[in-house]
């Protein structure tokens, strides 16, 4: 057999961790809207913290590429120069009043 192109490998990459990470969240009930929910209605900062600990782990690891030289983001739309903030913030917020009011989270809609 030859050898997996790049392509291959990466949709391969791409899907093993979308399966780890629809089984963990389908068994954690990993979602922010009801991190808030909880911390908010039952005063539980349980999942909350669980966010901020992969928000974390995320920006401590994306950092550590760039460090390594595996990963070069400056080359990503989102440190460039048509860094569109405010239009970032208002389809952040929309989608999240979207997600709210049709009672979903965007993760949970995904597995």
């Amino acid at each position: 057999m030859e050898e997996w192109s790049i392509v291959h490998k990466v949709a391969l990459i791409g899907f093993l961790g979308a399966l780890i990470f629809g089984a963990v969240a389908n068994k954690t009930h990993f979602c922010i809207m009801g991190s808030i929910s909880d911390w908010i209605n039952m005063g539980s900062r349980m999942r909350f913290r669980a966010w901020m600990l992969s928000i974390g782990i995320a920006i401590l690891g994306s950092q550590a590429m760039v460090q390594l030289g595996w990963v070069d983001l400056d080359t990503t739309m989102y440190r460039g120069s048509s860094f569109g903030l405010a239009g970032f913030l208002i389809g952040g917020i929309l989608f999240g009043v979207g997600m709210t009011l049709g009672a979903g989270c965007g993760q949970r809609t995904l597995v």
